[in-house]
């Protein structure tokens, strides 16, 4: 029984299983370099460990040397295998050494194959038979030493320096288990196989070649790899699995719709809620297109959107009407994300859609209900206007009266003065316009439905309130100054919503000023423009506001008077808000308050 033959067999039988695994790998995953590169180097240590074997059983020189030139290829292959596996799979090592490398062993091969003897020999003089220290022969050549050897030596060296560098460069990365496994078994590997061929071929000890051996070193590393891969795959597919029933859990509870798209735009997945509010089946709707769940005036645009996110990604967040299978139209408020493979092609799109139907509706209503509140609002305050209101309708209607009489009168004298009846009708067309000046400002200020924005003069609005207000204020004997700030920019906002805001404003001072024996009553009203902003201030001279009831003068039910509600500068302040504008109200330093609102000159 010949154990040489039984040992390097087994060596060989180990570098093709290596080998094998390693192609199957590659074979699985085509996109991982580092599995071909190393069954290229098992394959390699296999003819390696073959070849030595021949080589122990030679029968003459030549045949001698011509094994050795083979060994010396599987071991270009080896090696040139092993630097490349090195720089793929620990990411580290320097690409210039490694062609300096591959460069280096390339020119030695060339010699091997063109010098007689090999790389190692001149040429084979003759063979010796030592014996192992159990009595098995073996052959050894010997020869004068061929000068290119110390090419392949020194690249030896250069391996040696190549892989130390990679491995303690990703050491310092964080990767001290993969340096410190694959970096030591190549180092053994190169130190025992190479430095131990050298010995041999200078016949410095007479031992069979050790390399095939050495390589076992890296076998077990290798093989120490794949098993904890398969350890660690393991693990991750058990945190996949957790993973997926989460997702799966959370998919199946959760109240907001999910739609999962390909890259096609195409529908691969939707989850039970929005089956529920759609009305549809993930079997009615797989392989359709998306934009199928929206109303056909929106397909084009969604189409649009879903080949632009390929490109650039996904908007966020979107509003899209969702057309459900009843043909009932429900409004979703639509996050989503654009799902990419590990190649960085994209797989798709996932989209989560909260269901916004109701919470729309609601704040239509909503809106609806505060436009009605405001309304009610101004007929409140008119309707405590309503005697000064009265009065200033009956001047108008009274005089009208008046003038219509003493035109009869004219008529039915003998004389007709033409010049006197002219200057009367006059006077009937002024008060007839004034008092339709009356009825249509309390038609606007109590008319229902949408405001509309337009640009006016807050000039305008100012003059037409205290012309609205005259009676109120004459009847309260309260001086109004008016300071209105001339070419003052227009405004973009609602011509009957500035009149409330003012009108509450001015009411405010004249009650304020109602209680307060001071003389005389003081009324100002002003405008100025300042940064963009116009500036309407409204100051009494009454007591002023509490200073802990500053800070809540403009929440909704605050008052200080048993008969009010307290809702007329919540008014304002929600009018002024809607605007773009601030409001605030301050005590005078002489006595009295200030209430001043702005708002955004228009554009």
């Amino acid at each position: 029984m010949s154990y040489l033959t039984i040992a390097w067999s087994m060596s060989a039988a180990l570098a093709a299983m290596l080998g094998l695994l390693q192609l199957l790998l590659w074979w699985k995953d085509r996109g991982t370099a580092a599995y071909a590169l190393a069954a290229v180097m098992a394959f390699a240590a296999m003819g390696n460990a073959l070849t030595e074997l021949f080589l122990f059983h030679a029968s003459s020189t030549q045949t001698y040397a011509v094994l050795l030139q083979w060994e010396n290829l599987f071991v270009y292959a080896l090696l040139n295998t092993m630097v490349w596996f090195v720089y793929v799979h620990l990411g580290t090592a320097r690409r210039a050494l490694a062609i300096a490398i591959s460069v280096v062993w390339t020119v030695a091969i060339v010699a091997n194959f063109i010098s007689p003897g090999s790389l190692v020999y001149q040429r084979v003089d003759e063979l010796v038979h030592p014996a192992t220290f159990w009595g098995e022969q073996y052959a050894v050549g010997s020869g004068p030493a061929n000068p290119w050897v110390t090419l392949a030596n020194l690249s030896l060296l250069l391996i040696l320096a190549y892989v130390l560098d990679a491995s303690l460069r990703a050491w310092r990365q964080g990767e001290q288990r993969r340096a410190a496994i694959i970096g030591a078994s190549i180092v053994v590997f190169l130190v025992f196989g190479g430095i131990h061929s050298m010995l041999v071929d200078n016949g410095v000890i007479a031992t069979p070649y050790m390399v095939s051996f050495a390589f076992l070193a890296i076998v077990m590393a290798l093989s120490y790899e794949l098993v904890s891969n398969a350890v660690q795959v393991r693990r991750y597919a058990e945190q996949v699995a957790l993973s997926e029933e989460r997702w799966r859990t959370f998919l199946s509870n959760v109240e907001l719709a999910v739609v999962g798209i390909d890259a096609n735009g195409r529908i691969n997945y939707v989850n039970p809620y929005f089956e529920r509010i759609s009305g549809y089946r993930l079997t009615d709707l797989q392989g359709r297109d998306a934009s199928e769940l929206v109303p056909v005036s929106h397909q084009a645009v969604l189409r649009a959107r879903l080949s632009d996110a390929r490109e650039k990604g996904a908007r966020t967040r979107g509003e899209w009407p969702l057309l459900c299978a009843s043909g009932e139209q429900r409004t979703l408020l639509w996050s989503n994300a654009r799902l990419m493979k590990a190649g960085g092609t994209i797989a798709g799109f996932l989209s989560l859609g909260e269901d916004i139907t109701e919470r729309l509706k609601a704040q239509t209503d909503l809106e609806n209900t505060r436009h009605e509140l405001e309304r009610l609002g101004r007929a409140s305050v008119l309707g405590e206007l309503a005697s000064s209101l009265a009065h200033e309708l009956n001047q108008p209607l009274a005089a009208i009266l008046t003038n219509a009489q003493a035109a009869r009168r004219f008529m039915d004298s003998d004389t007709l003065d033409l010049k006197e009846l002219r200057e009367i009708i006059e006077d009937i067309i002024r008060d007839d316009k004034r008092a339709g000046q009356v009825i249509n400002s309390l038609r606007d200020m109590l008319r229902s439905g949408a405001v509309e924005r337009e640009r006016i003069d807050l000039n305008d609005t100012v003059v037409e309130v205290m012309e609205l207000l005259r009676a109120e204020v004459e009847s309260q004997d309260v001086a109004v100054q008016l300071n209105l700030a001339p070419d003052l920019p227009a405004v973009l906002a609602s011509r009957v919503e500035m009149q409330q805001v003012i009108v509450n404003l001015v009411f405010n001072a004249l009650q304020a000023m109602a209680d307060v024996e001071v003389q005389p009553r003081r009324l100002t009203v002003s405008t100025r423009a300042d940064d963009g902003r116009v500036l309407v201030s409204v100051r009494d001279n009454g007591r002023g506001v509490e200073t802990e009831d500053l800070s809540h003068v403009f929440e909704s039910f605050f008052t200080k008077r048993s008969e009010g509600l307290g809702m007329g500068l919540a008014i304002c302040r929600r009018i002024v808000d809607a605007h773009g504008g601030r409001i605030r109200a301050a005590n005078a330093a002489d006595g009295g308050a200030v209430f001043t609102f702005a708002v955004p000159v228009a554009e």
